[in-house]
């Protein structure tokens, strides 16, 4: 009888592959199709933070993240389908085609949407948080996004006000190495202990390697019930690296070829679980086909079903623009 560790790892293998899949299929099938205008930001190769961590929120809690927020919202739950056809801009999107691919949001699962903006997510995470807090809800909300983020002034504002109004955060720092073409080294000073900025807001904060999904998890899931028990923030940075460049329209001149190939091959997180469960021959590798196939197949389907939705229609564009309301809020005072 296997473990339930092992039952977990195979489960963060599936929403892993889940991932991976359903942005190659946009790298290599919608992108040359030109499927949908503008550009993506794709994820591929930071699929264990985005797992690990939503795996430790709980149903009361809440995410908020970036432009490269397709994995965060996949692995929460986020109908595929759904994904797919908003990127496409269809009628059967998750916002209606409205949105797009920088703008996904899913209300009832928590998800309260992309933010294209830089830095944009952290004040909204305390501002969610607070509404939490004085709603009297246990929840927490998981705010994710790149090191690019961390140097502008919005992130310390949003987090030296959680810290100061003891607010349930869990600030997510995706470190890929790049925002955009730029090294975290060049843009952050002491890139190599930018968690250390916690100490700063007298918070906790942590530095991880973000390829390992069992790391992730582990590390999430005790600051997120920290701050469900205490109401305090933290700050995670999570060593990750993406294996595509920043946009689907990326010349990608900023780094060598080689860099690329020799991470992939060396810290692929999904890699990682093969590997894992080979190395310790606790699974079959034919069950970790068998997954693959499975998720291949889900995704594929899930394609062709949103390739055929309806466009919206003309008039579609004047709906949603605004809440329609009779509900009526009070305000029981601000902390501090």
């Amino acid at each position: 009888m296997r473990s339930d560790r092992v039952e977990q790892l195979l489960a963060f293998y599936r929403g892993m592959l889940r991932i991976r899949l359903f942005e190659e299929k946009i790298l290599d099938v919608m992108l040359p199709g030109r499927m949908f205008r503008g550009s993506s930001h794709l994820s591929i190769g930071q699929e264990a933070v985005a797992v690990g961590v939503v795996s430790a929120l709980g149903p009361q809690d809440y995410l908020i993240t970036s432009h490269r927020g397709h994995g965060h919202c996949l692995a929460r739950g986020m109908d595929m389908e759904g994904a797919f056809a908003e990127i496409m801009g269809r009628s059967t999107g998750v916002c209606a085609g409205k949105g797009g691919s920088m703008h996904l949001s899913a209300r009832d699962l928590g998800i309260l949407g992309e933010n294209p903006v830089v830095g944009s997510s952290a004040p909204m995470a305390a501002g969610a948080a607070l509404a939490l807090r004085m709603q009297g809800s246990h929840g927490v909300v998981a705010c994710f996004f790149g090191e690019g983020a961390i140097n502008t002034g919005a992130f310390h504002e949003a987090v030296n006000l959680a810290a100061l109004w003891s607010l349930p955060v869990v600030f997510v720092c995706e470190n890929n190495r790049y925002a955009i073409s730029v090294p975290v080294d060049v843009a952050s000073a002491r890139a190599k202990a930018i968690h250390e900025r916690a100490l700063g807001y007298g918070i906790e904060g942590h530095r991880i390697d973000g390829m390992n999904v069992l790391d992730v998890y582990d590390i999430s899931m005790a600051a997120i019930e920290k701050a469900r028990r205490e109401g305090r923030p933290s700050f995670l940075v999570f060593d990750t690296y993406r294996f595509v460049g920043h946009h689907t329209a990326d010349s990608e001149h900023y780094r060598p070829k080689d860099e690329v190939l020799q991470e992939f091959r060396a810290h692929d997180p999904i890699h990682f679980v093969e590997r894992s469960v080979a190395d310790d021959c606790i699974v079959d590798m034919t069950e970790l086909v068998r997954i693959r196939d499975e998720v291949r197949a889900e995704v594929d389907a899930a394609f062709a079903r949103a390739l055929g939705a309806p466009w919206p229609s003309p008039e579609d564009a004047l709906g949603g623009a605004y809440v329609e309301t009779s509900a009526s809020f009070t305000c029981t005072g601000l902390p501090g």
